[in-house]
């Protein structure tokens, strides 16, 4: 008896090797973009901050055209817009200094700028410098 010799089917999908080659190349350009995306929600958070103080130094200064004074404004929240970061205001009758730090439990404690400050001579600071 006579065997036909029978043609292999064609390969069809993809083999264990090739599709574990495709994740090992995900995972590494995962590793790679996450960490920068996460540093870039950071940066973007800073924003909420920066705003803030300077919304409230705005206001503050229209106090001042008005009143003569920074003490008697009483209108300055306790957070920024977003909720990202406490703000402190000190003042006196021609000054002031209103300083913004992450909040407890918000995103931006794990930023590497702590505190932002501005003064009522528009110098502003922050910890480390750089960060405005």
């Amino acid at each position: 008896m006579q065997y036909k010799s029978v043609k292999p089917a064609e390969q069809q999908g993809f083999t264990l090797i090739e599709v574990m080659v495709v994740v090992v190349i995900i995972a590494i350009l995962a590793s790679i973009a996450f960490p920068s995306y996460q540093n870039y929600v950071l940066r973007s958070g800073r924003t909420d901050a920066r705003d803030a103080l300077l919304n409230i130094s705005q206001q503050l200064e229209r106090h001042y055209t008005l009143n003569n004074s920074y003490a008697t404004y009483n209108s300055a929240p306790a957070t920024s817009p977003a909720g990202f970061y406490s703000i402190t205001l000190t003042k006196g009758a021609t000054t002031y200094t209103i300083t913004a730090e992450p909040a407890s439990g918000s995103r931006q404690t794990k930023d590497s700028c702590k505190s932002f400050t501005i003064n009522q001579a528009g110098v502003k600071t922050s910890t480390p410098a750089g960060c405005w």
